[in-house]
């Protein structure tokens, strides 16, 4: 006999629209310990009937923060239908308990609304993270709040914060230290040859990136993708007005926007008698609070990079600027804040954040764009990882504009599991330093200089 238990039990039990649950935990009368299954979309998570926690809803939000990880989306819906006399009676009883007091602090970050209790938490309890960093991926050392005694080291902030599990393929990704075998790579060739390469590889990042959308550009739009590509390590906060110089900068002048997008756009087949819908991005009205929180967790990778000093930062404890380059990239292209380009830029903001976190080296960019052409099946898989599930519960006539779309809620851009985005990234990332960039480089014409493999 099954039952469910944690995040999937609190979904059965208020009925919650969650998409993307990667773990399923049930109590299992046949199991002695702990069991895991892995069923290919998701993990099956058995438990033996001492792990049972108590009918209610508090008792299954602890079980699945101490044994699943958070699920800011979960939360998210939980807590619109949850009373906050749940969460009080639960850290009143409890006022030490690490999970009380993470659900409570969760509760008040995720919704902006305070619980109606005095600050619950004896002054001398020791602080507790709010991410498990051996589970998944932090923003590195956390701020924090004295009213739950935690440190909020949440790699988002509330308008923005997809989370990355420390996957085996990503806890060994990170452990080969790219970074490292970049420079090393680079270190081969001598300084003129890698000038001379450092042109031919902005164009032909520029050049595959546009092939990915299917686009052959005008030399000059070519040339002014490339001229952003160059300072994409300048170290200039991301901010909306960039994105929408760069937008300019790559599209079509009839395309050209002066804010985010104003309608609602969809990704699909136009049949001219029907339209294929395989994707409907985020309303129009969400944009602004998506974006700026956006741009507001771009801002918190900067900091936690200078903060972590990757020269001291190999195991990923703290930092990792792959990770942060898929959730902003990835996070980028699905809340699609344009009508047109937002596929390129995507593939640029890669680069920014990886430039900006020290991991690709000054006046170097990895041709990770040829990759992703290589890998294109694997890499559209990677987008239905997000697309597909909302696109079940998505409805839209691109034929009636006028009426809005629904089932593209914000909690679901807002807070997603982004680690199958962080691995392909990895995967793709070790390939071009690995494989592509050296093959590149030495095709570029020797003239005076020499170099070695």
């Amino acid at each position: 006999m099954r039952e469910k238990a944690g995040y999937s039990w609190l979904i059965e039990q208020y009925q919650l629209p969650v998409i993307g649950l990667w773990q399923h935990c049930y109590i299992d009368s046949a199991t002695k310990g702990r069991q895991s299954q892995d069923l290919g979309e998701h993990q099956l998570q058995l438990f033996a009937p001492n792990y049972q926690p108590e009918p209610e809803a508090s008792a299954h939000l602890q079980f699945a923060l101490r044994y699943e990880g958070l699920n800011l989306q979960a939360l998210s819906l939980l807590f619109d239908q949850l009373s906050p006399d749940v969460l009080c009676d639960w850290i009143l009883q409890n006022p030490t308990s690490t999970y009380a007091r993470r659900g409570c602090f969760l509760y008040e970050w995720i919704t902006g609304r305070r619980l109606p209790i005095d600050d619950p938490v004896p002054p001398k309890a020791k602080y507790v993270d709010i991410v498990d960093q051996k589970q998944e991926f932090t923003s590195g050392t956390g701020e924090r709040v004295p009213r739950f005694r935690v440190s909020n080291n949440l790699p988002g902030t509330r308008a923005f914060c997809p989370m990355v599990r420390k996957t085996d393929n990503l806890k060994a990704m990170v452990n080969k230290d790219l970074r490292q075998r970049t420079r090393e790579a680079l270190a081969r060739y001598d300084q003129d040859l890698l000038r001379r390469a450092a042109a031919f590889l902005y164009l032909k990042e520029t050049q595959t990136s546009f092939e990915v959308e299917r686009e052959r550009p005008s030399p000059d739009r070519a040339q002014r993708f490339a001229d952003l590509l160059r300072q994409a390590d300048t170290g200039e906060p991301l901010t909306e007005d960039r994105l929408l110089e760069l937008q300019n900068a790559i599209i079509d002048p009839r395309f050209h926007e002066f804010c985010w997008r104003h309608q609602q756009n969809w990704v699909g087949e136009d049949l001219g008698y029907r339209q294929r819908v395989e994707f409907v991005p985020a309303r129009p009205e969400d944009l602004q609070d998506l974006m700026q929180g956006l741009l507001d967790t771009a801002a918190k990778a900067r900091l936690a990079a200078n903060a972590a000093g990757l020269e001291n930062d190999k195991a990923g404890l703290t930092f990792d600027p792959v990770v942060y380059a898929a959730v902003i990239a990835f996070g980028f292209v699905f809340i699609h804040p344009f009508m047109d380009g937002n596929g390129r830029i995507h593939r640029y903001l890669i680069h920014e954040v990886l430039a900006n976190a020290g991991f690709t080296p000054k006046g170097i960019v990895l041709p990770v764009s040829a990759v992703i052409l290589a890998k294109l099946n694997e890499y559209v898989a990677v987008l239905q990882a997000f697309s597909s599930p909302l696109r079940e519960r998505t409805q839209y006539a691109p034929a009636t504009p006028d009426l809005p779309a629904t089932g593209n809620d914000a909690v679901y851009f807002r807070f997603f599991d982004a680690t199958v985005q962080a691995e392909f990234l990895y995967r793709a990332l070790e390939r071009t330093v690995e494989e592509d960039l050296q093959q590149e480089i030495v095709r570029i014409p020797l003239k005076s200089a020499t170099h070695s493999i």
